[in-house]
């Protein structure tokens, strides 16, 4: 998020409006088969300070590491001791304060043990190891020899893929082992920093160990033959069929698909072969040689005109689920041996066919996205991840099922979007996204090392590259990824931007999704126009502000005018049964330093609820118990965000084209920014923000109702893409703050189009 203050916008309020409408691992990633493909999951954890031994030592089958923490993988130092009882009450009250930053300064050591099937065993077999997130950087050992240093394996966001076969024992017991340091001053808000790591900026706390640890799994595979294939993309250009007009460019009639696939040779020699590609129940059935250096990588493209099997009239198409459904399509990849036919590798995953577009809307420089030819508004909620990175998605049942929550939350909300900001989750979660056809918007972090560029060196560029590099090959099978924002608050100079193309381009990634260079509003001299703002605001406005900033009246702020890619009304306080779980009896109640800690980071401008008490006391009166401040701001937070996403919903593609509700929720339990708290619980935002986007999943109704700020009258809108057409009422009620009505009026419809606005409909007196 932004690190700045909001100003506050006066409010005339002195009646309330009510209106009312009356009606008469199914898993993604790719898999070998015939080899082994296995995360390591158990490992030992301990700090250098305790284990003295160096890495030769500690990486040999002898060494005994009873004595160390088991964890279980992917974990964080601090996740690590969580897992083994310490430090479990760390978000409670104040406590993380207590734990001592000190205790992460030295690297800590993660070991384990794993055994290699003999029957593998080939002339030709090559055994992979992948560290999918090391953080941040690291020296690995394996049985008794440094394959790797610090040198090699730096970046949190990069993979390293190591070939260790001829260290390994095959048969017999294996031991690795990975001393990990962490990201250099990453404890502080300045502008010096440079490890291109991960940070929760004004979130909330600093980790105490600032995430360092195996934050993402680590991948043990045996490939059968010297040349493996991996990182495939699938990308679609439609044919369209029918009427086109601004809502569609019609029916997507005709797929062209282009397949794209890694291939490397693990041998000293050039080898030759074939790959085949094959789609079940399509006529896809595809044979291309390729020929391969010794220890080189190759892209290997296929494409429609080549392959005409590659058209797919009438395909399933994947949409957003407010329209349509999520179908996917199976997929095999086979790389062998042309002459013996023996099978090198094989890879079986899947995929989905959709196409991304965006253009700017008629008369202004506001990014509209479309999908399928389709328009859509996006609406959306930034996402946070667990303070300590503990989101094992694939060990951990319990945070399997929170995740499945949330996705479930996030469509209860008619939201159709997450944005990920320099937060890249495990797999799952894109797999999640996929299926439930949620919208994700990643990319890199603001206010930290990521937008540093004045010290980056060449380190930092070589780094921030490779980073994008591997997180573009693992997003695009993934049809849930619109865009890649490869900044956020600021344009980068020209020459990162232009490394960053360069990767971008080589990867492909163009044909499958989109890049903005910024998440604010800029133009680039090599792409353009951003066509997004990111101005806020991040603390509370009234009501109004959303439909009254009309860009030309409140120049630069937030209001339903373009694509905000972060903003919202600041505050929601949890719930008091979220409050009685976070801090003792004691501090519930007068506000007090808790309430301030427990918002963002306390070295940002929103450590506190400053922006959000003098007018929840000047609007609701003061408040005298937790119970009274709490049941208040639910109020407040309810009233605040669904102006937010009704302003936006009723201007959209006429003004506005999207919104990120600045967040989704928290990374540990805050007072602010989030729909549903830490626990899970929604509060005012939650049911504010569900109101407002339309989608009634129990009266089964997509059509509302809002009174407009800025036009003073009545309008409806419906948010799934289907046309309702039933006999409508809509009736419009003034009262005063003493409970007197003093004007009601109605109107009557009859139909409302697909995603479609109507109004004015009712104009008070």
């Amino acid at each position: 998020g932004e690190m700045k203050a909001t100003p506050l916008v006066g409010l005339l309020w002195g009646s309330v409006v009510v209106l009312c409408v009356l009606v008469g691992y199914c898993q993604c990633n790719e898999s070998s088969v015939g080899s082994l493909d296995m995360n390591l999951v158990h490992w030992n954890m301990q700090s250098s300070e305790v284990v003295r031994e160096d890495g030769e030592k500690i990486s040999k089958t002898n060494y005994d590491a009873s004595g160390w923490y088991k964890v279980r993988a992917p974990c964080t130092a601090m996740a690590g001791l969580i897992q083994n009882g310490i430090h479990l009450d760390a978000y409670y009250d104040e406590n993380i304060k207590t734990i001592p930053r000190s205790d992460f300064y030295p690297p800590w050591w993660f070991r384990t043990e794993f055994t290699v099937p003999e029957n593998l065993k080939s002339n030709n077999a090559t055994v992979r190891l992948t560290l999918k997130g090391i953080n941040y950087k690291a020296n690995v050992w394996f049985n008794g020899v440094q394959i790797a240093s610090t040198a090699e394996i730096i970046g949190t966001f990069r993979y390293f893929e190591l070939n260790i076969t001829s260290h390994t024992h095959w048969g017999h017991i294996n031991a690795l082992a990975l001393e990990v340091y962490k990201p250099h001053n990453n404890e502080t808000i300045n502008s010096t920093t440079t490890d291109l790591a991960i940070t929760f900026v004004d979130w909330a706390p600093f980790p105490t160990d600032d995430n360092m640890g195996i934050w993402r799994s680590v991948l043990l595979e045996v490939i059968p033959g010297p040349v493996s294939v991996r990182y495939p993309q699938i990308s679609t250009q439609f044919t369209f069929t029918g009427k086109s007009d601004p809502s569609s460019w019609g029916i997507p009639q005709t797929a062209h698909l282009s397949i794209l696939a890694e291939l490397e040779n693990y041998s000293d020699k050039t080898v030759t072969g074939k790959i085949r590609v094959t789609v079940p129940h399509t006529s896809i059935d595809l044979i291309q040689s390729y020929a391969i250096d010794s220890h080189s990588i190759i892209q290997l493209i296929m494409d429609n005109h080549t392959f005409p099997q590659l058209n797919i009239h009438n395909p399933n198409i994947w949409w957003p689920w407010q329209m349509g459904g999520q179908p996917f399509y199976n997929i095999t990849f086979t790389v062998y041996d042309s002459s013996s036919a023996t099978v090198y590798d094989t890879v079986h995953t899947r995929f989905a066919i959709r196409q991304v577009d965006s253009e700017f809307i008629a008369g202004h420089r506001y990014r509209m996205y479309r999908i399928n030819g389709k328009r859509i508004m996006i609406r959306g909620g930034g996402w946070a991840p667990d303070l300590f990175l503990r989101e094992s998605y694939s060990t951990e049942p319990a945070d399997a099922e929170k995740l499945a929550a949330q996705m479930e939350y996030t469509i209860s909300l008619g939201l159709n979007a997450i944005r990920l900001e320099g937060k890249f989750p495990e797999e799952q979660f894109y797999t999640a996204a996929d299926e439930a056809g949620i919208l994700l918007l990643p990319g890199w972090c603001c206010c930290d090392s990521w937008q540093h560029w004045s010290n980056w060196k060449q380190e930092q560029y070589f780094i921030s590259a490779e980073s994008l590099r591997s997180q573009l090959k693992r997003l695009r099978i993934h049809p849930s990824v619109i865009v890649f924002l490869y900044s956020s608050d600021e344009l980068p100079p020209i020459t990162v931007e232009r490394n960053y193309l360069n990767v971008i381009y080589s990867e492909h990634w163009q044909r499958f999704a989109s890049v903005l260079s910024c998440a604010s509003d800029n133009n680039s001299t090599l792409t353009g126009i951003s066509g997004v703002k990111m101005s806020g605001p991040y603390a509370y406005v009234p009501p109004n502000y959303w439909s009254e900033d009309t860009h030309q009246s409140f120049q630069d702020l937030g209001g339903a005018w373009g694509f905000l890619t972060e903003g919202g009304p600041g505050a929601a306080p949890m719930t008091l049964e979220s409050w009685r779980v976070t801090v003792p009896a004691e501090k519930l109640w007068p506000l007090n330093d808790a309430y301030n800690y427990h918002c963002g980071n306390q070295l940002a401008n929103f450590g506190s609820l400053k922006f959000f008490v003098p007018p929840l006391n000047a609007r609701y009166g003061s408040s005298r118990s937790a119970r009274e401040f709490l049941f208040k701001s639910q109020i407040s937070a309810y009233e605040s965000h669904r102006a937010m996403f009704e302003s936006y919903n009723v201007q959209k593609y006429n003004q506005s084209t999207g919104v990120i509700q600045w967040m989704l929720n928290n990374a540990w339990p805050g007072m602010i920014w989030h729909l549903y708290d830490y626990y899970l619980n929604p509060g005012g935002s939650y049911f504010g923000s569900q109101k407002a986007n339309g989608v009634n999943f129990v009266q089964k109704t997509s059509v509302h109702a809002i009174y407009n700020y800025a036009t003073k009258d009545v309008w409806v809108y419906n948010s799934i893409y289907q046309p309702v057409s039933a006999q409508f009422q809509v009736i419009a009620e003034l009262w005063s703050i003493n409970g007197t009505k003093l004007w009601s009026n109605s109107a009557t419809f009859n139909h409302i189009d697909s995603d479609g606005v109507l109004g004015p409909l009712i104009k008070p007196a």
